[in-house]
């Protein structure tokens, strides 16, 4: 009971309460909303949007994207909130929903081209809702749920291969690597299961909840925890080594850069720790300088940049050999609404899911908006 007042106490804090009847409350109370990454395939960004929609847009290039297609139709009831990015593989968007007032939960699976639904799972009923994006390895779909579940599915059918039952929820995406699925849960663990089967390797305990995708580098496990505490742990579950000099919880995925890795975290900052040692290469804002609003949403690293959303409204590109920023986007008068999506970058672009419902391109190295489109019905 006590772990649970504070895992609430803390989400109030930080701008983010669960919903009633799904989905959360952020910002101080405002309606429930999804924070779906955008993610672009062969020339199309596919993305979740907050009315419970996956959208396709084309002409990503040209001067105002279009929309290719978008599932459910508007003649359908919407999927509910939508968490977690969606993937991407053969010719097949896979999203995961979190259901609300007309829909249960479910992972879908779309055609990429037309925007038909190829499956959905489960065919009948619903598991818990769903915030972790889903991930493929060897044809296999791996998904958590609030149910405390993880499920692995057939790509090709839909139909359960295994489920393993954490102690709590599960937020966090999954990490697949050399045969082991690790997963994190709110019962404090990070688990390493086998993929074909489901059954436990191995666990290793933190100090609270863990909503973080791991990043598997070098042989590494590291993942972030809501203890404050950032891990290193070794293949066979046994600690590297861990920072623990942050003020709040590290939320996403890290992202791994030479000999750094480097994190977000939800007390303002984004730190590059050396990723033999753990120790602090440096962060962003540095020590003079104020923190930005909490960071949740996953880096994206592109050659020696790395670009990160804030709870400030604002996407700030650093260098990421040193921290310096680069450049910010909007200017200090402009507001996007908190960024609390990953963030997606390639090919000289910027792709920003906002809470204004908006899809921003910018262009990667001086930080111009190229396009933006709405994504409200």
């Amino acid at each position: 009971m006590l772990f649970a007042l504070l895992i609430v106490g803390c989400l109030f804090l930080t701008g983010c309460l669960p919903g009633t009847g799904g989905g959360f409350l952020c910002g101080g109370g405002s309606a429930p909303s999804g924070w779906s990454g955008p993610v672009v395939g062969n020339d199309t960004l596919y993305v979740g949007s907050m009315t419970g929609r996956v959208i396709a847009l084309e002409d990503l290039s040209l001067a105002r994207a279009r929309i290719k297609w978008q599932y459910p139709p508007s003649d359908e009831s919407a999927l509910g909130y939508i968490y977690g990015t969606p993937c991407v593989a053969d010719g097949v968007v896979y999203v995961g929903a979190y259901g609300g007032a007309t829909r249960d939960p479910k992972v879908y699976a779309i055609d990429s081209e037309n925007g038909w639904r190829i499956w959905a799972y489960p065919d009948e009923g619903s598991i818990g809702p769903i915030i972790g994006s889903p991930v493929i390895a060897n044809s296999t779909l791996y998904v958590g749920s609030s149910d405390g579940k993880l499920y692995a599915i057939d790509i090709e059918t839909g139909r359960d291969i295994w489920r393993f039952e954490t102690g709590d929820d599960i937020w966090a995406a999954p990490a697949v690597h050399d045969g082991v699925v690790y997963i994190g849960s709110f019962d404090q663990k990070l688990y390493a299961l086998n993929a074909e089967n489901g059954v436990k390797v191995w666990h290793f305990d933190t100090g609270a909840a863990i909503a973080s995708t791991p990043l598997i580098y070098n042989d590494t496990i590291y993942v972030g925890s809501f203890d404050r505490k950032f891990y290193a742990i070794n293949l066979d579950g046994t600690e590297k080594w861990q920072f623990d000099e942050a003020e709040n919880w590290f939320w996403d995925k890290a992202v791994a850069y030479g000999d750094f890795i480097i994190a977000g975290c939800l007390d303002g900052r984004v730190y590059a720790l050396d990723a033999e040692t753990g120790d602090c290469k440096w962060y962003y804002p540095p020590e003079d300088e104020e923190p930005v609003g909490p960071v949740r949403g996953a880096p994206a690293l592109v050659g020696d940049v790395v670009v990160f959303g804030s709870e400030d409204g604002k996407v700030y590109v650093l260098d990421a050999s040193t921290g310096q920023e680069l450049w910010h986007y909007p200017s200090e008068e402009d507001y996007l609404g908190p960024v609390r999506a990953p963030i997606c970058a390639g090919n000289g672009v910027v792709y920003v899911h906002a809470s204004n419902q908006k899809i921003y391109a910018l262009d990667m190295e001086y930080g111009r908006i190229n396009w933006s489109f709405s994504t409200v019905d």
